[in-house]
């Protein structure tokens, strides 16, 4: 469990913010003594980290920015939502903010307005921008849709580009924050305190249709880049938990009779069923916890190991503050609401990880966002039976029987009367750490070659220990395309790495398992060898290269690679340029071989110099020695690291 760029950015690298146009942190108030331990099952949770958005709630605290050592705005687009994301908080935005800290809580507020974010189109002159548009000195169209004096791309949150980009033509502005690279964790407990949109709407109103709020967690692999090296996967194998994740449009009797409004999901990743084309062959497709937010159509099944209850959405008052409970461990997790663990709550949902749902042993991060239509505001309910339009959300066409709701048409709030209560509301974010630590991987033999109990590997995370979905090497496409995934084949190996081909491609290397970003030393011989497996004889490449262009091959060797575990030993090689190079395992076709459908096991990658000189050995570590005199991460003041390889909060 970590605090991971919380860590690092106030510890370490002031670069752990990328946001420039934010302004610094403001002063934070005198800490309070430490709160006292949490007792759930009678194990005791430290605080570790906490936001309390300014202090208690309703305490009169004036207008202030988000702490920026923990949290990043972003703007992107997903999910057919129909907000822009902006960076407008309420210090220096008094009348149109979409952030506010203030009164002890933090607020996300919705507006009706229009931004135009991306700046795409080149120009040489206004004329080419056409209405509203203006050529600026850059010599790209630049547009002002609010009409606010503010070029609109100025007001909005930045795009990282690790998921999808924004788009423009939105009608509505909100906001959304995430603690990635600056507040990760790895196991815990996590307890938020949040109210719903509308909530200062009298008591038994129905509230309008279109908001959808989450307080939700990713795996911190979903982008990350440190030291020139990309570590990032895509979704779904960066896992997703939606601990509290609500849509406002099933408070509608009229809609939804069973109000059952508040919802909890996570996804993983599955092999693709028989029928599932929706991310193509050798794709993977996403795992679902929830009959909530699908109608019914949940995918829990019990291949990650041990079987787990199908979550149904549960009703809530959404004029009260509920108070969320995350607890987390190796082996699972468990969501509560309201009945809180340490109270003895009984939690609604369950989730054990097994083996195969390895998102859930890795470090996570925060997202709060309060998103406008989209797939589960308005769209995801699309196609219910009806005999009218008054059956279908704001007046929806019904044709044939069936809604023809769009990611936008439910949306019905009187904005003028009502839209300073568009808003998640959040009085505090904490996270709790067991004081008796939590289960560490042990290193792979792999990472001392020589066995003198010094780790001499320059590969990360040589035996696949770690069982983390992005702590495997990477398998890139030329032309081809599989899948990839660590699996525990059981036996003297245990985790391995496993490749399904499913399209060869034209050349060995069409498609490519390897590690990146290794920095080599000129004159300096190297030893290298790695075990291999496949599921039907095949001469296997195997090549030392340049991580970049011209990507020049310094050695090579072709292995005779069977259905039982082969060693895979090439002499020893020396670099005549000190440069970062690769490892690269080459499965694609070979000459009249097709390796279409073959599947291939990958373990014990091995890379060192002939000296065996110390490598840093961090498995499982985010803090601590590396083993070679040096240290795996920095814990921020106040914290320290213990000895289960995270930092904890002082007892």
């Amino acid at each position: 469990m970590q605090c991971v760029l919380g860590l690092w950015a106030v510890g370490l690298v002031a670069g752990g913010c990328k946001v420039t146009e934010e302004p610094e942190p403001q002063p934070q108030p005198n800490p309070e003594p430490p709160a006292a331990p949490l007792v759930v099952d009678g194990q005791r949770y430290s605080l570790t980290w906490e936001d309390d958005f300014g202090g208690a709630l309703n305490g009169g605290q004036p207008r202030s920015y988000l702490n920026t050592n923990f949290w990043t705005k972003e703007n992107l687009g997903v999910n057919a939502e129909q907000q822009a994301y902006t960076n407008r908080e309420c210090p220096n935005h008094p009348d149109d903010w979409n952030y506010c800290v203030e009164n002890g809580r933090l607020s996300l507020r919705a507006r009706h307005e229009s931004l135009d974010c991306v700046v795409w189109k080149q120009c040489t002159a206004d004329a080419e921008c056409g209405e509203g548009g203006t050529c600026a000195a850059t010599k790209y169209c630049v547009y002002d849709q609010n009409k606010n004096g503010v070029s609109d791309h100025e007001e909005c949150a930045p795009f990282n580009g690790t998921a999808n980009a924004p788009h423009n033509e939105t009608s509505y502005t909100s906001g959304r924050i995430k603690s990635d690279e600056k507040v990760e964790f790895r196991y815990g407990y996590v307890e938020f305190r949040a109210r719903m949109p509308f909530a200062e709407l009298p008591a038994g109103t129905t509230p309008p249709n279109g908001m959808w709020p989450a307080i939700w967690m990713l795996g911190a692999n979903s982008g990350i880049e440190k030291g020139g090296r990309d570590d990032s996967v895509g979704w779904p194998m960066t896992g997703e938990i939606d601990i509290m994740e609500y849509t406002q449009i099933k408070e509608n009797p009229a809609l939804f009779p069973q109000n059952e409004a508040m919802g909890f999901n996570t996804l993983w990743r599955e092999y693709p069923e028989v029928g599932e084309g929706a991310m193509g062959a050798g794709g993977w497709q996403p795992n679902a916890c929830s009959s909530w937010p699908n109608n019914g159509d949940a995918k829990c099944d019990g291949d990650v190991g041990g079987a787990r209850a199908i979550w149904e959405g549960k009703t809530i008052d959404y004029h009260q503050w509920h108070t969320w409970g995350f607890l987390w461990d190796e082996n699972g997790f468990k969501i509560y609401i309201d009945a809180l663990p340490q109270d003895g709550g009984q939690p609604v949902a369950t989730f054990s990880t097994g083996d195969n749902a390895t998102e859930f042993r890795q470090p996570m991060f925060l997202i709060l966002n309060n998103a406008v239509g989209g797939d589960l505001g308005c769209s995801g309910w699309s196609g219910r039976a009806c005999s009218s339009s008054a059956q279908c959300a704001n007046g929806a066409a019904c044709v044939n029987g069936k809604c023809e709701e769009t990611p936008g048409s439910c949306i019905d709030i009187d904005w003028a009367t009502h839209g300073d209560k568009a808003q998640l509301e959040v009085d505090y974010v904490r996270w709790y750490h067991r004081e008796s630590g939590y289960a560490r991987a042990t290193a792979a033999p792999c990472q001392d070659g020589n066995g003198d109990g010094t780790p001499d590997n320059i590969i990360r995370n040589c035996g696949f220990q770690e069982d983390y979905t992005y702590h495997r090497s990477d398998l890139f496409f030329e032309g081809g395309g599989g899948l990839t995934d660590i699996i525990n084949e059981g036996g003297a190996h245990g985790f391995v790495q496993w490749v399904r081909v499913d399209n060869g491609g034209t050349q060995p290397y069409s498609v490519q398992v390897r590690q990146e970003g290794l920095p080599l030393q000129a004159g300096t011989s190297y030893q290298w060898k790695v075990d291999l497996k496949t599921s039907a004889a095949l001469s296997v490449p195997i090549k030392i290269t340049l991580a970049h262009e011209p990507w020049t091959t310094v050695a090579t060797f072709s292995c005779d690679v069977g259905t039982t575990w082969t060693t895979c030993s090439p002499p020893p090689f020396t670099v005549t340029a000190t440069d970062t190079y690769k490892f690269e395992i080459d499965l694609g076709n070979v000459g009249a071989s097709k390796t279409n459908g073959i599947q291939a096991y990958i373990d014990n990658m091995y890379l060192a110099t002939t000296a065996n000189t110390c490598q840093p050995e961090c498995t499982g570590k985010l803090c601590g020695d590396d083993g070679c005199g040096g240290s795996c991460g920095a814990c921020v003041a106040g914290t320290t690291c213990g000895d289960w390889g995270q930092c904890v909060a002082p007892e």
